[in-house]
């Protein structure tokens, strides 16, 4: 990758980063409520014995800036930030870079699983519906996607939870640990990612058999499986890489309804908690981490097309 090109990738990231976080940050700071009473009711004396103090207000205003400009306040966050300081959260009165830690393997693991069952379940359905002549399979994978896509997140855990934890009652509806609180969660996010990545495969698939070589393969005999598998599917997996690469960044910032759902500990769920108490140095915090999750995997989706396609490098 060109070194003007990469400077001018990163340059993007870093834009977006601060961008996304200094909208988060104003909009805090202008949501109804006094952040020095905030931090006084949260942190320093407790929301059953806090009262009204205007001299205790005013140390706090000037211990945190709070009257200084709100791009002065940002700064002082981004640059502590930069240094790996997040501050301290309201709700739990630990360091947030701690907080966050304990629960990005939770979050991480959660959504690698889910995209590796995506995939598997992308070219399965794939290599059926392009080997099988039945036109039933093809529909009835067809629906399958269309479902995937139509079907919000939280509804399709809400009744997988029916289905399997209180009809059947052999998983779990919470907890984190063993490898049967992953199924339901797991489940969820993967079907909700498969139908996406199926409707992009299925459109590049169509789209490659439609080119010369297939046809030069198929007239030198070749059996049509082993065209599917090697000519096919193998450059039809082309376009869908740099999907996949996006869609690390949305799994990875977008969990956060269906770890709510199935109480899973991880960041997901944390915002929302922070949100429900409203734990502003959390909230930050977590929308810089979903801000950062975005922009490398879309540095990491482009760095895909440049590897797999010759045009895109050629092009800059």
């Amino acid at each position: 990758m060109p070194v003007p090109y990469l400077v001018k990738r990163l340059g993007l990231t870093v834009l977006t980063v601060v961008s996304a976080t200094f909208l988060c940050f104003v909009m805090l700071r202008l949501s109804p409520g006094d952040p020095a009473e905030l931090i006084l009711q949260k942190v320093f004396v407790g929301p059953e014995d806090y009262i009204a103090d205007e001299d205790a207000r005013q140390t706090i205003v000037r211990r945190f800036e709070l009257d200084s400009p709100l791009y002065r306040q940002y700064g002082a966050w981004f640059r502590a930030a930069l240094g790996g300081d997040l501050g301290h959260s309201f709700r739990t009165g630990q360091r947030i870079r701690d907080d966050i830690g304990l629960r990005l393997w939770p979050t991480v693991s959660l959504s690698l699983l889910a995209m590796g069952l995506s995939l598997i379940l992308t070219v399965a359905c794939a290599t059926v519906a392009g080997l099988m002549k039945n036109p039933w399979a093809k529909k009835l994978i067809d629906m399958g996607v269309a479902a995937s896509v139509a079907v919000p997140n939280f509804y399709l855990a809400i009744v997988l939870i029916i289905v399997f934890s209180v009809k059947l009652d052999v998983l779990p509806v919470s907890g984190y640990g063993s490898p049967a609180h992953f199924m339901l969660p797991v489940l969820t996010l993967g079907l909700t990612l498969f139908g996406y990545t199926t409707a992009i495969l299925n459109d590049a698939i169509a789209n490659v058999r439609r080119q010369g070589f297939i046809l030069s393969a198929r007239a030198k005999g070749l059996p049509g499986a082993t065209v599917f598998r090697r000519h096919i599917l193998r450059n039809a997996l082309v376009p869908v890489a740099p999907y996949v690469a996006l869609q690390l960044g949305y799994v990875l910032g977008g969990v956060v309804v269906v770890e709510s759902v199935f109480s899973w500990p991880g960041i997901g769920n944390y915002l929302v908690t922070s949100i429900q108490t409203r734990d502003l140095p959390a909230i930050q915090a977590c929308v810089a981490f979903i801000a950062l999750a975005f922009s490398l995997s879309n540095l990491l989706a482009d760095g895909c097309v440049r590897l797999l396609d010759p045009r895109a490098r050629r092009a800059t």
